[in-house]
């Protein structure tokens, strides 16, 4: 079924595969920009549908620093190219309507200004007419600026746009009706929320009834998500929840509408889209964050090469969290997204290149200069290839990670690499080594801190590989990532987890999703964290710390260090001579998705 021919509307579609919207942050002032071009293009083969990603209609729905435009006449012609270029590759061509500013709430404007905002969608969507788009979604979800309006959380409004189910919804029915009025050739979608999955937001039975009402009022479809900013897990699920979370809101608003509906959100395998859409939840099967990571997913399924398409891993490490820092779009799994004319080059001077490091810089460092053109030799010291990606993967809820690691094997395969396992290179061997050019990819090393302490510490890295404290009462002295899951882990196994971090609160730099949820987990799993704690002295089965001038004692018999890590400077003194290249870990400590990227870039230079 995900083959078979479709329709949204006047809109015939090749099979049931959408590219949904995503903001990207490739446009340069609001304008379509070469890379936004090349990043379509690149997406555009395969699918039956791409939608342009959330197009502001008015500067003052304007959220992310280099979101697309369609506020303006002047931006008809480059959006024009996106059209184009999506047309070309065989795919029909869509663009969302947006506002979002969460400076403002409802109450904020009159009804005059209302109205006004109204006529900015029809006019966005009168330029995505000009601009050669088949169909225009207008963006009722999220918890953007319409979506404020439907919830009864946000909306406080006492005249006809607020106050009772028809007054929340009839600033989003306003802009359908009129967008349909105006354009009614125009093929109209709605992404509309299941659940804002909130106390007092719009919930299914209220989204139910406002699905009806857009069937009534015209529109030709209806995009499936839920969640706000405050419970964004439902609308771009992380590793922490399981497959499939929305496909029960889905089939309710199935049940109620005749119209066609995209089922959404980390949905699983090309086996479960099938099943959905056998299952009759939903008719078509809607991929955002899939098409950045493997743009040639649907050619793949098309052509019955469904083994070889790489499924997101759901970290949001680089997608959104990257966008929300201003930032162009990325991926842990696809560092060419939005560069992808770069790496295409070839080089016409093959050089033999020796790569130390088999973790993710040097796995992939190794990929991109041999598919850059040249003979590619990796050598890692361990019986297996990853590096810390195999730690990464052992704490509850982070299995997919290791699906980076099958990802960059097939690719040393694919590219011819020559791989040395159980090889330990000395900084003798590798000035001796017969290369024209060597990579340092070796990664990184546990931090140690000085404690004074009548037990040996663990290193969290070897708890994960599998050494386990003994006894029951853990303390885990770092409250970072690796200290968390680590805690997590340990308490899954019934340990008593106390986790200690100096600083004022947990979890600094871990995305807010992510902190959130395993925040969430801990607590149920009964570990407590103590923050601002200075630790004195471990002896006679207690851990002694201050906190905030304050003199206090923890029950511990096992102490797990989770303080960082340092970069591996073994070979340092190779560092100013040209032949040599340091890349990832041993160069600045960062996370998997710098490692990976770092060791595409590579290719750039070499």
């Amino acid at each position: 079924m995900l083959l078979k021919e479709g329709k949204i509307g006047d809109v015939k579609l090749k099979n049931r595969i959408i590219m949904l919207p995503t903001v990207t942050n490739l446009s340069n002032e609001g304008f379509v920009s070469e890379r936004e071009v090349e990043y379509y293009k690149r997406r555009s083969k395969g699918v039956s549908l791409v939608i342009v990603g959330a197009s502001y209609v008015n500067k003052l729905g304007k959220f992310f620093i280099n979101q697309i435009g369609i506020d303006d006449d002047d931006k008809i012609q480059g959006l024009r190219r996106l059209s184009e270029v999506i047309h070309q590759n065989g795919a029909q061509a869509a663009i969302q309507l947006a506002m979002h500013n969460p400076k403002y709430k409802p109450s904020d404007f009159t009804k005059q200004q209302i109205q006004g905002f109204v006529q900015d969608f029809v006019s966005g969507a009168i330029r995505a007419k000009k601009a050669g788009f088949d169909a225009v979604e207008l963006h009722f979800a999220h918890g953007w600026f319409v979506n404020q309006f439907l919830s009864p959380d946000t909306n406080k409004r006492t005249d006809e746009y607020g106050g009772n189910f028809e007054g929340r919804t009839k600033f989003a029915l306003d802009i359908l009706r009129e967008v349909k009025k105006t354009i009614p050739e125009m093929t109209v979608i709605c992404r509309i929320n299941g659940s804002d999955f909130t106390d007092r937001g719009f919930t299914i039975e209220e989204s139910v009834r406002f699905a009806k009402l857009l069937e009534y009022h015209g529109a030709d479809a209806l995009d499936i998500s839920s969640g706000v900013s405050s419970t964004s897990e439902y609308h771009i699920s992380p590793m922490g929840i399981g497959d499939k979370p929305l496909i029960g809101i889905v089939k309710r608003i199935k049940e109620n509408v005749t119209i066609p509906v995209i089922a959404i959100d980390k949905l699983g395998s090309v086996y479960d889209w099938e099943k959905v859409l056998e299952d009759g939840i939903a008719d078509f099967i809607g991929i955002a964050r899939g098409f950045i990571g493997d743009p040639d997913l649907a050619e793949k399924l098309i052509k019955g090469h469904e083994e070889d398409i790489r499924y997101c891993i759901h970290c949001n490490q680089a997608c959104i969290a990257y966008i929300q820092k201003g930032l162009s779009v990325s991926c842990m799994i696809n560092p060419e997204v939005g560069r992808e004319k770069e790496f295409e080059v070839k080089t016409d001077k093959p050089l033999n290149i020796a790569v130390i490091g088999g973790g993710p810089a040097g796995m992939s460092a190794a990929k991109y200069l041999a598919k850059k053109g040249h003979n590619v030799t990796l050598f890692e010291k361990e019986n297996k290839l990853g590096g810390q990606l195999n730690v990464a993967k052992v704490p509850p809820h982070k299995q997919e990670i290791g699906k980076v690691i099958e990802y960059l094997e097939n690719d040393l395969k694919k590219y011819n690499v020559k791989v040395h396992l159980n090889k330990k290179i000395s900084l003798q061997e590798i000035k001796e080594m017969p290369y024209d050019k060597i990579v340092i990819a070796t990664g990184s090393k546990p931090a140690k801190i000085n404690l004074d302490a009548d037990i040996n510490p663990y290193m969290a890295i070897e708890v994960l590989e599998g050494n386990i404290p003994k006894g029951r009462d853990i303390a885990i002295i770092g409250g970072g990532l690796t200290g968390l899951e680590t805690a997590e882990y340990l308490a899954e196994k019934g340990k008593k987890v106390t986790v200690l971090e100096m600083k004022e609160e947990v979890g600094e730099g871990i995305y807010p999703m992510v902190k959130k949820l395993i925040l969430n987990r801990l607590k149920e799993l009964k570990v407590d964290i103590i923050t601002n704690a200075l630790i004195k002295e471990i002896s006679g089965g207690k851990l002694m710390y201050t906190s905030k001038d304050t003199y206090k004692v923890v029950k511990v018999e096992d102490v797990v260090l989770a303080v960082g890590n340092l970069p591996d400077t073994e070979f340092e003194e190779l560092k100013n001579e040209n032949r040599y290249y340091f890349i990832g870990d041993c160069k600045t400590v960062a996370s998997a998705v710098e490692a990976i990227r770092d060791g595409a870039e590579l290719s750039l230079i070499i």
